[in-house]
């Protein structure tokens, strides 16, 4: 059992985490499933209030005369990957190519020894052959250099990990739900979705001009894990 808020593992039969009392999920993966659902759920809905608000942008600089009103709205960024997501997608490559390699070579092996024989000959069989040994080699060496930049990924997984916990507790320990509450004008006439956009805002905001982050994917990264420890429902 794994509790997705605090990155805790436990054992068979609890389902409640001690740290947060949060509920717990059946496996690390799961959590990590979760997560990236919940942030395309949160993305999408950011995208879509976005594009409203684009549009009735549109409408007033229609109305205005063509005044120049897109650069009010922000831009789209990427979902980000951490470290330990493409540590394990280079794993995952790698072991594909590895497969993949091992199998051509070993049957290119069988029929340059003769143990299968293919129904062709002369030039055909060789070009053949030919290629489907070197389709092995090539996927071998990609194995080895996709299997090479994973081990020279893998440190900087603590690296990311710590940095990001440390952004966080910094964060939490610099403002609160209500700082944040109160820097929205007009929240009684706001829906939930409205209101935990701007927060979301605020909260990018904050990150970028406390600590200078020059990545968009990783602060909203960031601002999915910060809004999700101050404003929990």
């Amino acid at each position: 059992m794994y509790c997705p808020k605090c990155d805790m593992e436990f054992v068979d039969g609890i389902t409640v985490c001690t740290d947060c009392g949060g509920p717990l999920v059946e496996s690390q993966e799961a959590a990590r499933a979760m997560k990236e659902k919940e942030q395309e759920e949160l993305l999408l809905a950011r995208q879509t209030y976005l594009a409203s608000l684009n549009e009735q942008l549109k409408e007033m600089q229609d109305k205005e005369g063509g005044a120049a009103l897109e650069d009010a709205v922000p831009r789209r960024t990427r979902v980000y990957e951490t470290k330990a997501q493409r540590y394990d997608d280079l794993k995952s490559s790698a072991t594909a190519f590895l497969c993949v390699g091992s199998l051509l070579l070993a049957v290119s092996l069988t029929c340059w020894t003769g143990i299968i024989r293919l129904p062709m000959a002369g030039t055909s069989r060789l070009i053949f052959q030919g290629t489907m040994t070197a389709m092995g080699i090539f996927s071998i060496v990609v194995y080895l250099k996709t299997l090479n930049s994973a081990k020279k990924l893998r440190p900087e997984i603590d690296i990311e990990k710590q940095k990001t916990q440390e952004l966080i507790s910094w964060f939490c320990d610099t403002w609160k739900a209500s700082d944040i509450d109160d820097k929205i004008e007009d929240r009684e006439s706001l829906s939930q979705e409205e209101m935990s956009l701007k927060r979301f805002q605020i909260i990018q905001d904050f990150l970028v001009t406390g600590k200078d982050l020059p990545d968009p994917a990783y602060v909203d990264a960031l601002c999915e894990e910060i809004y999700s420890k101050i404003f929990e429902f």
